[in-house]
């Protein structure tokens, strides 16, 4: 007599633990993560376009919450790049945008924006994108603007995970 109720019983107890799976599903988001090996291929190709411009620069990459990845300064390059590479790494990672695109606002009155925490708003960083999730980050210093944002957009641009 016990059997019977069981198959029923089991049902039942199965779609509660369906139904609280699917309920919880809203509560957690799953993204892609930029992976070192990712970030180690972001950091050469940025390597070798700065190479390929005669820059000596450093060169950052940052996960999506600005946390350093990979990193290197070039020989020869300005001992200060390290750092001031890190920070437009970081400002692109926190607020999803190239620091030339900041740097633009800034000269446009809204210089509040300098007022944000961890941002560097200027040009050479840009980040980078995994469709439309930011999965990182490239931050250049040490070249003119133009160059640094040129070798930073081109290769978060060029990265296909």
């Amino acid at each position: 007599m016990k059997l019977k109720f069981l198959g029923p019983l089991a049902i039942l107890a199965g779609f509660s633990t369906m139904a609280a799976a699917h309920a919880d599903d809203s509560k957690v988001l799953t993204r892609t993560v930029l992976s070192s090996a990712g970030a180690k291929s972001l950091l050469n190709a940025a390597e070798a376009a700065a190479k390929q411009r005669s820059m000596k620069v450093s060169i950052a990459i940052v996960d999506a919450s600005g946390r350093l990845l990979a990193f290197t300064r070039m020989d020869d390059s300005q001992t200060g790049t390290d750092e001031t590479a890190i920070k437009k790494a970081r400002t692109a990672a926190l607020y999803s945008s190239r620091g030339k695109v900041l740097a633009e606002r800034v000269s446009q009155n809204q210089a509040f924006l300098t007022t944000l925490p961890g941002i560097t708003a200027v040009p050479g960083s840009a980040p980078v994108m995994n469709g439309q999730y930011l999965i990182g980050a490239v931050g250049v210093s040490g070249a003119t603007d133009d160059l640094d944002d040129a070798v930073a957009t081109d290769t978060a641009g060029g990265f296909h995970p």
